[in-house]
């Protein structure tokens, strides 16, 4: 990995070692710089979970992606500066219903305590989390809470605007090509949510700007707007707010 490359992506310029301060500082950094999309699925570019292909999308073309992708990225960059890092295979729990198995990716970060770090839930948690703090984690107008019942763990984020989630896993640390098949079922599957259209999320410090299947969305921290946007509108939106380019349809 280029680790300069990626640090001046997501915009970070602080000390490079493997410290509690330096994990939160990326991870913050991280959420605030790029975006959580799906582009690539509605126009038939397949998503991998490798290396140099995240790495080619998110920093060199400026891209975003979902949690494989984000959390993979961020995981190869903690490990080059030299933390201890285990990949997990988390699902998300959902009106009832759990998604399909390793269809989340999440980390675990091993310094003076465990802590969760994760760039990729919808770009919810804005900062690492206390694996083993059972109160209320609050940074501004997002909470989370983090508890477990026996083997299982669950963590919940609470965003004012937002629907409360959550995703549970169990403590088995997984191989990056274990994600292959899951994530070959994330981008066909009709069952998958992220066929169901497209999705670019961008977070700021005190809110959220999306644009889901036609619909632009904005939350500044007090006031939520809702509102349809046509196609032409929609790609303006992702060039001028998102600054993105859409891919190109292979």
């Amino acid at each position: 990995m280029n680790l300069a490359a990626y640090l001046k992506r997501i915009g970070y310029s602080g000390e490079v070692t493997p410290t509690l301060e330096t994990l939160r500082r990326m991870h913050r950094a991280h959420f605030l710089n790029v975006p959580f999309e799906n582009l690539d699925i509605s126009r038939g570019v397949r998503i991998e979970v490798d290396e140099s292909v995240n790495f080619d999308k998110i920093v060199t073309r400026r891209r975003g992606g979902f949690c494989l992708e984000l959390t993979g990225t961020f995981a190869r960059a903690l490990r080059e500066i030299g933390f201890s890092v285990d990949v997990i295979g988390a699902r998300v729990l959902a009106e009832g219903h759990l998604s399909h198995p390793m269809s989340h990716m999440t980390l675990i970060v091993n310094l003076d305590q465990d802590w969760i770090a994760d760039v990729g839930f919808g770009g919810r948690i804005i900062e690492p989390l206390r694996l083993d703090d059972r109160s209320e984690q609050v940074f501004g107008m997002r909470r989370y809470v983090v508890e477990n019942d026996g083997d299982h763990w669950f963590v919940t984020c609470m965003e004012a605007g937002y629907d409360t989630l959550t995703y549970t896993f169990v403590m088995q640390p997984r191989e990056f090509d274990e994600f292959a098949p899951v994530c070959h079922w994330l981008q066909t599957s009709p069952d998958s949510r992220f066929t169901q259209g497209d999705v670019i999320s961008i977070a700021t410090e005190t809110g959220r700007t999306t644009l889901a299947r036609g619909r632009l969305i904005t939350f500044d921290g007090t006031t939520r707007e809702e509102r349809e946007v046509s196609p032409d509108e929609s790609a303006r939106i992702t060039r001028e707010v998102f600054f993105l380019e859409l891919p190109q349809t292979r």
